[in-house]
């Protein structure tokens, strides 16, 4: 801003000491030498060197040239057109400066076209032929033919002889050397010239005037129509193309979610007979494992230093058969959810795993858990689901491909009815201890729907973690008698128990006691009275035989006694190859399902044993299809979420439009002026400190959900892929896209900013991606953190700092090179910069300083103080994008380092036991690994 006070005030200096022009010529032609030696106009000519003609209701001064010349006005260039005078006074704005101040310009074109002009500033515009303050000259000028406009490929301008040397610097280094555009407003007869890199237009009403030879034309015309057509197409080309570009995208977007849900309801409405259903099923159903064994499972964690490592589980052994219901006991800490971890194959942590796990005699593979469903202690549910959209939803996603909407429907509807939850399954999960609008199911039935979840693909082994945790006496047993009741159909069930009821402890077919992470009893719930008796742990008739073994095992002394007898007897209960027990009832999920094979058939050996052999890779094809069909349940499954869970919503949205309306009523109708100025910044930097924060709502994305991405993906619901693709692009659409959209409709026009279309797009195009980019920081912080608390403080951290550098608070010209460089990495810059250059761009500014005349500038001139250039908007715009993407992408990466993958599952290596390398032995051998 120095600088404009500097011109402003260098500018009075001039109109100050203006002085006599020198050497005074005349064109004999147009005007006569008066005998003082001043150049007099001959009757009907004025104007700069008298060449402004006029022609009236019968009189034409041009005609005293001859009887083919005449007087044509108007600012137009035609063919025929060989010279144009435009006289002016000069606009209110440089009234300031020079009051009655006059402009002139006379432009004459030659045989081959090329125009040369001349131009004057005065003092006064009584003095057109005396005091002047600015002499220039523009050469090499084009004047397209039906156009009024122009340009110049260079100007020089010369100041008065009493400009001092200061001032003359000034004025012949802004106004000589550069490229000049001459344009005149359409319907008005308002001109300007404009020089490259000056700060103030030379703006003016003219008359114009000029004595044209009819029939003749220059030699060498130029096609005035092609040339103006190109210069209009050049202007809107960025426009234009922005303008397809941004409508592309948002229509792809909205297309793409139409498709989804079009998808979602669409599907695969084949009609299938009941004969057609159950053959289906069959090929879910068939599969079949007999027996359950591990043999010696220890697990440990590393001590630090020099320590020597924790023993959590100490060469546990066991087996169940199919049919059976094995319980694991224990006080608190005694290592039960440790050991049900090791048999699901999921990661326990930073602890290691040894041992043995064998189905049918065959270890593990990865395709273990096809055929082994995990249900965890918490119920992580989506609260606005209905109970059959739960199983449903897990039931599209795990279920093969071939399989027809219909037999999956049946599916279900078969899991609900097994699990008698018939009567609810229309009713939303709901959240426990909510108000009165949120609650829903009871906790009984929430586990029964997450056994539901598991159920639907039909596992053989089902291993869950505390299922009546939380429950009365009365729901205990009922999902007790429940999984009593799901393995008499075929499967094999192991459960970890708290204090169960003598009727429910009871319904188990093997139970394990575990205390200090060993192995205490294991055996028949029938034989524990008798063989606690025979160690003299004697149990009184009237206490609960399950609570009695609890309190012994929770005593330290106690264990040692038990561990004892345990050892001797544990190999004898845990065979090599057990026989297997006869088959139990069928399931009415396998009714009038008749054996597809014999059991000698290769067909059947290999579908009995899926988790023996590795699993077979899918093809390219296969997998894009399993990709897509995950990407259109999830999309529908977040949709349904967060439309059901509006608030969130409504609140982006009501606020956007309330502070849309707000701010535009502030800073409505904003000024041309240095107030508009600091009006149009505010403003701007307003919108992006809303949008920024407001984005923070992002992370609550992944951190709120991370316990069901966390299960779901370890039980090969879906891939992190399409689960972040979905929940990104929902959240973008919704939450970012959808309120950016709205508060740029109704803000920008009700502030009154530039009308142009291609200049309100590039404002949504800017705010909206500025919003997608710092949800997605939010989004990159929330995959990072793992509570709420820690991002939110990262987060506000990162956008302050992003704040600082974005070119509102501080210059970026004058920042130190140490930290200049952040100012790359602020996203609060590139938007700003593109809002203000988008702005202010082509207008002019009345710098109206207090204390010194007002003077128009253009909005450049203030973008150059703020170090902004409008070439850089469209690199802006990319910036924006990019760091979006880039974002989006490292979300992703450290999303998938977060799913419980094949290597944070159970190893074992060829002998079964673990591989100890360069360890301290004390510990590992007190950990069952010598």
């Amino acid at each position: 801003m120095p600088t404009l006070y500097g011109l402003t005030l260098l500018l009075s200096v001039v109109w100050a000491s203006s002085s006599q022009a020198s050497n005074v010529t005349c064109d004999p032609n147009y005007g006569q030498l008066s005998a003082s030696g001043d150049c007099e106009c001959l009757d009907g000519f004025s104007g700069l060197g008298c060449r402004l003609c006029s022609a009236d209701a019968g009189t034409d001064s041009c005609s005293a040239l001859g009887v083919d010349y005449s007087c044509v006005t108007g600012f137009t260039y035609e063919s025929t057109t060989t010279t144009k005078t435009y006289a002016c006074t000069l606009s209110a704005d440089l009234q300031a400066l020079f009051p009655d101040g006059a402009l002139d310009v006379t432009c004459d074109r030659d045989e081959q076209g090329t125009t040369n002009c001349t131009a004057a500033v005065y003092k006064s515009a009584n003095t057109v032929n005396g005091d002047h303050l600015i002499d220039c000259t523009m050469t090499e000028c084009s004047f397209a033919s039906g156009s009024a406009n122009g340009g110049c490929d260079m100007i020089n301008c010369k100041c008065g002889v009493g400009c001092g040397a200061t001032t003359k610097t000034i004025i012949e280094g802004i106004f000589s050397g550069k490229p000049v555009k001459v344009e005149v407003q359409d319907g008005s007869d308002e001109m300007s010239i404009i020089v490259e890199g000056a700060p103030l237009p030379l703006s003016a009403t003219c008359k114009v005037s000029g004595c044209d030879q009819l029939g003749s034309a220059p030699a060498s015309d130029i096609d005035t129509a092609a040339t103006a057509s190109a210069d209009d197409d050049s202007s809107l080309t960025g426009g234009a193309v922005l303008a397809i570009v941004a409508c592309a995208v948002l229509s792809v977007s909205l297309l793409l979610s139409c498709m989804a849900f079009c998808c979602s309801f669409a599907g695969t409405h084949r009609s299938r007979q009941e004969d057609d259903l159950e053959t289906e099923l069959l090929k879910v159903n068939s599969r079949s494992v007999d027996t359950l064994k591990f043999r010696n499972v220890s697990c440990f964690t590393d001590g630090e230093k020099q320590a020597a490592p924790k023993c959590i589980l100490n060469k546990i052994s066991g087996m169940v058969s199919r049919g059976q219901v094995l319980g694991l006991l224990g006080p608190s800490g005694s290592g039960k959810t440790t050991l049900l971890n090791a048999l699901a194959a999921v990661r326990n942590g930073q602890s290691k795993v040894s041992g043995e796990l064998l189905v049918d005699d065959n270890k593990v593979t990865k395709a273990y858990r096809r055929v082994a469903a995990y249900v965890q202690q918490d119920d992580t549910l989506y609260s606005t689901l209905t109970v059959r959209e739960c199983i449903t939803y897990s039931a599209q996603l795990r279920l093969p491909l071939s399989m027809t909407d219909a037999a999956k429907d049946a599916m279900v509807q078969r899991v609900i009815e097994e699990l008698n939850l018939g009567h609810v399954a229309n009713s939303r999960i709901g959240v426990v201890g909510g108000s009165s609008s949120e609650r829903g199911i009871s906790g009984g039935e929430r586990r029964r729907v997450s056994i539901g979840m598991e159920l639907v693909t039909s596992p053989r082994i089902l291993i869950l973690d505390e299922p009546t945790s939380g429950l009365d006496s009365s729901s205990a047993h009922s999902v007790v008698k429940l999984i009593k009741e799901l393995a008499s159909h075929d499967r094999i069930v192991v459960l970890s128990i708290h204090q169960p009821s003598a009727r429910s402890f009871l319904l188990l077919d093997k139970i394990i006691l575990l205390g200090k992470g060993e192995l205490l009893f294991y055996g028949s719930p029938a034989n524990v009275k008798v063989s606690f008796n025979d160690l003299g742990f004697n149990c009184p008739d009237d206490d609960n035989i399950a609570d009695f073994i609890l309190d012994v095992a929770s005593d330290v002394d106690n264990i040692q006694v038990l561990q004892s007898r345990q050892a001797n007897t544990v190999s004898e209960n845990v065979p090599t190859s057990g026989a297997v027990p006869a088959s139990s009832q069928q399931s009415h999920l396998h009714k009038a399902v008749p054996s597809p094979t014999t059991l000698d058939s290769p067909l059947y050996k290999a579908e009995s044993s899926p988790c023996m052999t590795e699993e077979v890779s899918r093809s390219l094809v296969a997998s894009i299809q399993m990709t897509t069909v995950e990407i259109r349940v999830l999309v529908v499954r977040t949709a349904q979420n967060i439309l059901r869970h509006r608030s969130l919503l409504v609140l982006h949205v009501a606020l956007s439009l309330a502070l849309a309306l707000f701010g535009g009523l502030i800073f409505n109708n904003v000024t041309d002026d240095l107030a508009g100025f600091q009006n149009r910044m505010g403003a701007f930097y307003f919108t992006l400190t809303f949008f920024g924060f407001a984005s923070m709502s992002s992370m609550d994305v992944f951190i709120g959900e991370r316990q069901i991405f966390l299960r779901e993906t370890g039980a090969m619901y879906y891939g992190a892929f399409s689960y972040f693709l979905a929940k990104t692009t929902l959240d973008s659409i919704f939450l970012r896209v959808l309120p950016a959209s709205l508060f740029a409709c109704i803000f920008y026009w009700i502030m009154g900013l530039q009308a142009a279309a291609d200049r309100f797009l590039l404002f949504w195009l800017t705010v909206v991606l500025f919003n997608v980019a710092a949800g997605s920081i939010c989004l990159f912080v929330g995959v990072l953190a793992t509570r709420v608390g820690s991002a939110n403080l990262g987060a506000t951290v990162v956008l302050l700092l992003m704040l600082l550098f974005g070119g509102f608070l501080i210059n970026s010209e004058t920042m130190p090179d140490s930290v200049g460089w952040l100012t790359h990495l602020s996203i609060f810059g590139y938007a700003f910069e593109t809002l203000m250059v988008n702005e202010l761009e082509g207008t002019t500014l009345s710098f109206n300083a207090p204390g010194y005349p007002a003077i128009p500038v253009y909005g450049e001139v203030y973008l150059r103080t703020l170090g902004m250039d409008y070439a850089d908007r469209y690199y802006d715009v990319a910036a924006l994008a990019a760091i979006a993407c880039v974002l989006q992408f490292l979300a992703l990466c450290f999303l998938l380092r977060q799913v419980p993958s094949n290597h944070d599952m159970i190893r074992y290596d060829q002998d079964g036991d673990a591989t100890v390398v360069g360890q301290k032995e004390a510990g590992y051998k007190a950990c069952g690994l010598d």
